[in-house]
C-alpha cells in the first residue's frame, strides 16, 4: 500500500502582508504552544483545507484571505497543490500546474485517481453517480477538536450533497467494498438509466393509446367484412385512396403531441413542487434560524446553515425556476402544434363528411358512415404499430432487469463471506485492544460488532469513556485502512486529545499508543498544549511551537511570497 506524506505547508496572506511555512517529518509531528488559542487547531485544519476539504474555520481566519501551497508525496512521486478560495492548482513533480476552477468535478476526480479512492455516490437531487470531494477520503484520518470527539464521521462541513453516504464510504475505507464494486456500480447505474428512459417511452405510449381510444369512435362491424367493404367501395376508391393514410398520419402526429404535452404537464407539476419546497427551505433558513447551525426536528442531527448553504439553496431555486420556464415554453410550443394538428384533422373530417353524405352503410340496423370506418381502421393500424413498439420496449426492460440482477450478484461475490469475516473480526479484536489500552472498559462492547456501529459508541459509556472509545474507534479504522483498504494511506491528524481527557494517567496511555502501537511507518500529527506528558512523543517528533503571533508572521512574508511566485517555474 502506498502512503501519502505531507512535506511542507506554505500559508500567505497578501492582505495582511504576513505568511509562514511549516516543514513536516515523515513520521511524528507535534503542533504545540504554551498558550491556548494560538492556532494549533487552525494549522491542523489547513492541512486538509489546502487539499480541498471544508474544515470548520472561524471567521477571523476567513478574514485573512489566505492562500496555501501544500507539498506532499504519494510513494516516491512528489505533488504540490495551491489553493486560493475554491481555485485549485495541482503540480505533478516539476510539470506545469493543472488548474481547476472548483473543488467538485474534475479536481475531485483527479484527486480520487491519485488516492485510489474509487467511491461513487448518487447525487441527492439528480441521482447521478458522482466522484465525491476529497473530504470523503480524508474523513477517517482527521480527529478534529470539537465534532469528532462526540460523533464519528463528522469532521468537515458540507456533506448535504449525498444521502445515506456513510455506509458506502466506511465500507470502502476498511476494505468491505472494493474498487471493482464501484466499476460495476457505474455499469449498473448506466443500465438503470437506460431502463428509466425506456420506461418513460412506455409511459408516453400508454398515454398515446389512451388518446386513440378516447378520440376514435367505436364501430361494431359484426356482419361487415373486408370483402364486402372492398366491393362496396370500389366505385369510390379514387375518393378514398389517400384518405386512410392521411387520417392515420394526422392521428399519429396528434397522439404523439398530446402524449408529449401530458408528460411535460407532469414534469411541470414536479418542478412547481420542487420550487415550493426550496422557497420554504430558504424562508426557514433565513427567517427562523439564528446562527450557522440548525437542528433537524425529526432526527436531531445538526446541519450547517451558513451563508454558503443558503446561497446553495438559492442556486438550486434558480435552476429549478429556469427548468420550469423551459418546460412552460415547451408546453406552449406543443399547444401551438396541437392547434395546427387539430386544424388539419378538421380539414380531413370535412372531406370525410362530404363522402358520408354520399355513402352510408348499415350494420345490425345501425347506420355506419364510411368516415367512421376509415377512422377505426386507421386507429386500429396505429394501435397495432404502437403496441408492437411497446412490446419490444417491455422486452428490453425485462432484459435490462436481468442484467442488473446479474451485476448485483457479481458485486455480492467480489468478497467471500470468509474475507468479510476477517475484516469484521479484525475490527472487533483491534477495537477491543485499544479500548483496553485506553482504559475505557466501562464501554459496553456487546452491541459494537462492525465499523458501521459508530453511533452506538457514545451511548455505551460515560463522557470521558465515550471520548476514549471514539478515539479507539478512529485508531481501529486507521488500522483497518492499513491492513485491508485498496486506497492510499493518509497521515493521521489528532487535535487536542487532552481537552477531552481529565485523567493524566489516561493521557499517558494516549501518548503511548500514538508513539508505539500504530504502524511505525505512519505519519502522525498531534496537536496539544505544552505538557511534560508529551515528552515520549516529542522526543521522537518534529516539534512545531506556535507563539503569540499565531500562524502568520510579518517577518516571513517576503520569503514565502517569493516561494509562491516561483511555484509556477518548471525546473
Amino acid at each position: 500500500m502506498q502512503s501519502l506524506k505531507f512535506e511542507r505547508l506554505l500559508v500567505l496572506s497578501d492582505s495582511n502582508k504576513s505568511a509562514n511555512r511549516f516543514q513536516f517529518s515523515p513520521r511524528l509531528n507535534l503542533i504545540t504552544a504554551k498558550d491556548n488559542s494560538v492556532g494549533k487547531s487552525t494549522l491542523a485544519k489547513l492541512l486538509f483545507w489546502a487539499l480541498g476539504c471544508p474544515p470548520v474555520l472561524d471567521t477571523k481566519w476567513a478574514d485573512q484571505d489566505s492562500k496555501t501551497i501544500i507539498d506532499f508525496k504519494i510513494g516516491e512521486q512528489k505533488y504540490s497543490i495551491k489553493r486560493y478560495k475554491n481555485l485549485m492548482e495541482l503540480k505533478v513533480g516539476n510539470e506545469l500546474p493543472i488548474k481547476f476552477d472548483k473543488i467538485t468535478g474534475e479536481y475531485s476526480e483527479k484527486m480520487a485517481k491519485l488516492l485510489n479512492f474509487k467511491v461513487l455516490l448518487p447525487n441527492k437531487s439528480s441521482r447521478v453517480l458522482e466522484v465525491p470531494s476529497p473530504a470523503y477520503y480524508f474523513l477517517p484520518f482527521y480527529i478534529d477538536q470539537k465534532k469528532s470527539w462526540s460523533e464519528a464521521w463528522n469532521n468537515f462541513e458540507g456533506f448535504q450533497q449525498y444521502a445515506d453516504w456513510k455506509s458506502t464510504v466506511i465500507k470502502y475505507h476498511v476494505g468491505l467494498l472494493t474498487p471493482g464494486y464501484f466499476e460495476l456500480e457505474l455499469e449498473k447505474y448506466q443500465k438503470s438509466n437506460q431502463q428509466n428512459q425506456i420506461n418513460e417511452g412506455i409511459n408516453k405510449i400508454n398515454i398515446a393509446l389512451e388518446i386513440v381510444e378516447d378520440y376514435i369512435p367505436e364501430v361494431k362491424l359484426s356482419t361487415f367484412n373486408n370483402q364486402k367493404f372492398e366491393a362496396m367501395t370500389h366505385e369510390i376508391r379514387v375518393d378514398l385512396e389517400s384518405l386512410e393514410k392521411t387520417q392515420e398520419s394526422l392521428l399519429h402526429e396528434f397522439v404523439l403531441i398530446q402524449g408529449e404535452k401530458s408528460y411535460l404537464q407532469k414534469q411541470k407539476e414536479i418542478s412547481e413542487g420542487i420550487i415550493s419546497n426550496l422557497q420554504d427551505d430558504y424562508k426557514f433558513a433565513v427567517e427562523n434560524i439564528l446562527g450557522d447551525e440548525l437542528e433537524c426536528p425529526l432526527c436531531g442531527t445538526f446541519h450547517t446553515n451558513t451563508l454558503a448553504d443558503r446561497a446553495s439553496i438559492m442556486t438550486d431555486l434558480a435552476q429549478a425556476e429556469k427548468q420550469l420556464s423551459n418546460i412552460t415554453s415547451d408546453i406552449q410550443t406543443l399547444e401551438q402544434r396541437i392547434a395546427a394538428s387539430q386544424e388539419d384533422l378538421s380539414t380531413a373530417r370535412s372531406q370525410i363528411q362530404s363522402i358520408n353524405e354520399k355513402y352510408v352503410i348499415s350494420d345490425e340496423g345501425v347506420g355506419v358512415t364510411y368516415g367512421n370506418i376509415i377512422k377505426r381502421m386507421g386507429a386500429d393500424s396505429l394501435r397495432e404499430n404502437v403496441q408492437a413498439d411497446k412490446d419490444l420496449r417491455l422486452l428490453e426492460v425485462t432484459t435490462i432487469e436481468g442484467e442488473i440482477k446479474d451485476i448485483k450478484k457479481t458485486q455480492a461475490g467480489l468478497l467471500t463471506l470468509e474475507e468479510k469475516k476477517v475484516i469484521t473480526d479484525d475490527f472487533i479484536a483491534i477495537f477491543s485492544k485499544f479500548i483496553d489500552l485506553l482504559g475505557a472498559e466501562a464501554v459496553n462492547l456487546s452491541k459494537i460488532k462492525s465499523p458501521l456501529d459508530y453511533a452506538k459508541i457514545i451511548k455505551e459509556g460515560g463522557a470521558a469513556e465515550g471520548s476514549r472509545a471514539i478515539l479507539a474507534y478512529y485508531l481501529t479504522i486507521y488500522s483497518l485502512v492499513n491492513r485491508h483498504a485498496k486506497e492510499v494511506n493518509a497521515p493521521l491528524v489528532i487535535d487536542t486529545p487532552n481537552q477531552h481527557e481529565q485523567s493524566s494517567a489516561n493521557y499517558d496511555k494516549i501518548i503511548k499508543i500514538l508513539t508505539s502501537e500504530l504502524n511505525q511507518k505512519s505519519q502522525i500529527f498531534l496537536c496539544a498544549m505544552d505538557n511534560p506528558q508529551l515528552s515520549p512523543y516529542a522526543e521522537k517528533a518534529n516539534v512545531i511551537t506556535l507563539d503569540k503571533s499565531k500562524l502568520l508572521s510579518l517577518d516571513q512574508y517576503e520569503e514565502v511570497k517569493n516561494l509562491f511566485d516561483n511555484w509556477y517555474k518548471v525546473n
